[in-house]
Formats: structure tokens, sequence, C-alpha cells
């Protein structure tokens, strides 16, 4: 039984094998358990960085629209190199594109914390080192996702992800939370600091997983080109995973502004809790995140999982509706919680499918296809931040949230494959 901690994802060939699920059943595989410290320490980072970037964009130019600018800044190159991420995680060693990526983001954070820190920092080295890091990012967490299927079996893959989740939202708890003790101090260059130390931490527990069954290396005949449509005709080829594709384009347009241009508007203009505040509501985020994590990963066989993806964006919609109308900060919270609990349920559920609806060797491209939806994030947070600077920050979300759950209740009529799954 494959219960050994030191040992990694059992052969594929040979007959099945009874197993125990638990919520943490994938933590006893030793290769995920190093990947999954390393995506902690790597979410931790992420956060902090997530309360810093707004709070320095707006002390710099105290423009809503700039704060959803830069937020385009961050998530376009997820739509400019997110399938050339997908083919290189297919082609080449995956854990060493994380390294490098790694190393790559570690540095940005440095270079940011140096410029804030010496008091030379302008809105435009903001723009350039958010698209840097959102460069970085793109090849990161393609090949991250893309390898949970070699670290864990195939019956575990929820589980894997849904933990992956569970630590990204855990710091989406601790990040924020440290990030507003730091800004206490009213300065973002200690949190770009602590971030660029955290990354060095993340590189160690990359060096202890031990891939065992690497990627397709490319043959000498294949090209980027050819490997590329492959990917494509494979997706043309699935409905149903065509299906799954298409939702979160809602999610990433209408809802994901809610985290990236509202948050800050609402705990500075609306809450009345300024910039530590970021941070505390983001905090708020990562709880209800973690219960959405950690009860979708207890479950083993869930039936319908399509019409359940649609009802976790539906429910997120419709409380970010009640949210956007509410001044009370007991019930802002838990709203905000209950909302992140489903939004997160819904980005793991969906990877999962993705990955057990494909065969190891295209999980890179498939999952690399996600990057078109992320990379419509910018059209969101451009437009978010422009009702936003005309309307008020309250009014900008509840049209926006409106949106999302008219969007979200035509797909599910509209697409029968989703229904299917």
């Amino acid at each position: 039984m494959a219960n050994d901690s030191t040992t990694s994802t059992p052969p594929a060939s040979g007959p099945p094998v009874q197993r125990s699920f638990s919520t943490f059943s994938s933590l006893q595989y030793r290769d995920y358990r190093f990947l999954w410290f390393g995506q902690i320490g790597r979410a931790a980072a992420m956060w902090m960085e997530q309360i810093a970037r707004p709070v320095l964009i707006l002390q710099l130019t105290d423009s809503e629209l700039m704060l959803g600018l830069v937020v385009a800044a961050r998530m376009t190159p997820q739509l400019l190199f997110g399938l050339i991420a997908g083919v290189a995680a297919d082609r080449f060693d995956r854990k060493r594109i994380i390294v490098l990526a790694q190393i790559a983001t570690m540095a940005f954070h440095f270079i940011t914390a140096a410029l804030v820190l010496t008091d030379v920092v302008q809105a435009w080295h903001v723009f350039a080192l958010a698209f840097a890091t959102g460069t970085s990012m793109v090849f990161n967490q393609t090949a991250r996702q893309s390898l949970i299927p070699q670290l864990v079996p195939k019956d575990q893959v929820l589980n894997a992800i849904s933990l992956n989740m569970a630590a990204l939202n855990i710091m989406r708890i601790a990040g924020p939370g440290l990030a507003a003790f730091i800004l206490l101090g009213g300065d973002v260059g200690p949190v770009y600091l602590t971030s660029g130390i955290l990354g060095a931490g993340v590189l160690l527990c990359l060096s202890m997983v031990r891939i065992k069954h690497e990627p397709r290396q490319a043959e000498e005949e294949s090209s980027w080109f050819d490997d590329l449509r492959a990917g494509l005709d494979f997706v043309r080829r699935r409905p149903e995973v065509l299906a799954v594709l298409g939702p979160p384009m809602i999610m990433f347009i209408f809802g994901m502004p809610y985290i990236t241009v509202f948050l800050p508007l609402f705990a500075k203009d609306v809450l009345d809790l300024g910039n530590a505040g970021v941070g505390a509501l983001m905090a708020v985020t990562g709880a209800g995140a973690i219960v959405g994590s950690l009860v979708l990963a207890s479950q083993s066989n869930l039936r319908h999982r399509g019409l359940l993806l649609m009802a976790f964006m539906a429910t997120f919609s419709a409380l970010m509706i009640v949210f956007s109308q509410t001044t009370y900060l007991p019930l802002s919270i838990l709203l905000l919680m209950a909302a992140a609990s489903m939004s997160t349920s819904f980005m793991a559920l969906t990877n999962s499918l993705l990955l057990q609806l494909s065969p190891s060797d295209m999980h890179g491209r498939v999952v690399s296809l996600m990057s078109i939806d992320r990379g419509l994030v910018p059209i969101g947070a451009i437009a978010a931040g422009a009702l936003a600077a005309s309307m008020g920050a309250q009014d900008a979300l509840l049209i926006v949230a409106a949106v999302c759950l008219g969007l979200t209740i035509v797909a599910t009529i509209a697409i029968p494959p989703l229904r299917r799954i």
C-alpha cells in the first residue's frame, strides 16, 4: 500500500490499489510534501506582494484607474506567454522550470525593495516589475500544476490540487497579516524585502523534490509550434475539456477584480480601515478560502462536478452582490469569507478536472490554456477600476458581480458537455 512517506507516485501500470482517503492524504507522498512546503513560502511572498503593489501604486499616483492598470500589467503575461509556458512544461524538466522562475521572482522582489528603500521608485518601475513578476509566475504556476500528477496517484489529484490551494490560502492569511504589520511603519520596501527572503526557502524545498518520471522530452523533429498545435487539437476533440475551460473566463474577468481592485478600495474608502486594512481584508478572504480548499480536499468521489463547478461560481457572485452594498464590518467579513470559499473551490475543481481529463504528456498545454482566461483579467481590472473611479467602489462592484452571476446562469444552460461531467 502506498503509505510510505519516502515514496513518490506509484507506477501508473498494474492493478489498481485501494487507498484510504483523508483530507491530507496526498501529503503522505514525500516529493509532493516538499512541493507543498515550497508552495507555502511561494504563496506567502505572492500575497505580500499583492498587498504591497496596490498600496505602492496608490501612494505614487492616488488613482483608481492606475490601480486597475497595474493589475493589467501583472496579468498580461498570462495572455502573452501562457501557451508558451504550457509547451515548455511538456517539453522540458518541470522542476527546473519552477526553480528558474522562482529565482527570477525572488530577484524582482529584491529589486523593488531596493528602489523603494532608496526612495527612487517611480510608477513606471512598479509597472515594469509587475509585468516581469507576472511573466515568471506564468512559467512557475503552469509547470507546478502539471507536475502534481507526477507526484501523486491519479485518484489523489483532486486532493493534491485542493491541498495546493489550501497552502496558497493559508498564506493568504499569514502573508497579508505580516504585510499589514510591516505596513504599520508606512513603507512597502520591507514588505518586498521579506518576500524576496521567503523565495530562498522556496528554493530549498524545491531542491528536495525528486522526480522519477520526467515529462516527455521534445523529439528533434518536433517544433514548439507542432507541440502547441497538437495541444489545441486535443482540446478541440475533447468537448468536455473545452467546456471546463469556458467558465473560468467569466470568473477571471468579472470575479477576480474583487481581490485585485475592490478589496484595496473597500478597505480604504468604504470600510475606512486604511492601508493596513488591505492586508486584514485579504487575510479574511484567506480564512474562507482555506475552508473551501479543505472541504474539497476531503471529497474523494464527487458527482455532477460540472454542475457543482457552476454552483460555486453562482454562489460567489451572489455573495459579492450582497457584500457590495454593506458597510457593516462584521457582515462584510462573513460575506468575504464565504465568497472566497466558493471561488477557491471553483478554481481547485477546475484545475483537477483539466488534469484528470487529459493525459500526462498534455498536462502542461491543457493547464496553460487557463492562461488565456487569466490573461483576460486586465480587461476586468481596467473596467473595474474605471467604474470605481466614475461611480464609486460599491456601485461598481454591484454591477460587476451582477454580470458575473448572469453569465454564470447563461453558461450553465448553454454548455451541455459541462452539465454531463
